[in-house]
């Protein structure tokens, strides 16, 4: 009798060689099946990676990064050092020995007070250092900065309010209050970094210098005003900091 391909009351008839019906009829079930068991066989002769060799990959990997990387210690990446081992003075920004300020370990206070600079001045006081008229003062041949460094300190550790006249202009933009934001090595980065450029020729001001001068306006919870600054010397210095060297020629005692 002559079945008719289409008719469904013959299907599970026409079947292949592995007894599957492979036309679109109900015994879906058992094409999926002949499906997986092709794609199941994967490639003839493969074989998983043993524990032992993906144990050893492990550790060539971790000998390469200590060996030629510097290490994954914290202090090899740390902000302050941006040279690739410790004891090297190369850096981002060029040589870290040679001048004021410098460290054996990185670079110069200077050079990273031009980052630190970038980084958290540079939107209110321009790359410049030629502020923005009428708000907020240059910093470039201000008298404030080639002045003495005390009234430096009291500005970037508590922040300054209300007008504020530099080289005869008036500025009315508020300076923030920098002492919870950056530590005082970075205070005194920014400050030596601005104090010697720009056409500037303040000094170098340390780390202990600011660190002091926290202590020192520890009791100023508010920010200063013009005024403040008004009563201080222009030459006065912050506390603290490296001792001056002795007279050429001085009597010892």
């Amino acid at each position: 009798m002559n079945q008719n391909p289409d008719d469904l009351r013959t299907a599970g008839l026409h079947r292949g060689p592995n007894h599957v019906d492979y036309r679109e009829t109900a015994d879906l079930t058992s094409v999926h099946a002949a499906v997986q068991r092709e794609h199941s066989v994967g490639t003839p002769g493969a074989v998983p990676m043993p524990l032992w060799l993906m144990a050893l990959c492990g550790v060539a990997i971790f000998w390469a990064g200590t060996s030629f990387s510097g290490g994954f210690g914290t202090s090899y990446f740390s902000s302050d050092n941006y040279s690739v081992h410790p004891g090297e003075t190369g850096s981002a920004f060029g040589p870290g020995g040679g001048g004021p300020g410098s460290e054996a370990n990185g670079p110069s206070l200077a050079d990273l007070g031009k980052s630190y600079f970038t980084a958290n001045c540079v939107a209110c006081h321009q790359a410049n250092a030629a502020g923005i008229p009428g708000t907020y003062p240059p910093l470039a041949g201000s008298e404030y900065i080639n002045g003495g460094s005390w009234r430096l300190g009291m500005i970037l550790l508590k922040g300054l309010q209300g007008p504020v006249t530099v080289e005869g202009h008036q500025f009315n933009g508020a300076m923030p209050s920098w002492e919870k934001t950056l530590t005082d090595k970075k205070i005194a980065a920014i400050l030596t970094y601005v104090r010697g450029d720009f056409g500037n020729h303040g000094g170098e001001i340390t780390p202990d210098q600011i660190a002091d001068a926290r202590k020192e306006f520890a009791g100023h919870p508010d920010s200063w005003h013009e005024s403040d600054l008004a009563a201080i010397p222009p030459t006065k210095e912050l506390p603290g900091g490296a001792a001056p060297a002795p007279a050429a020629g001085a009597a010892k005692k």
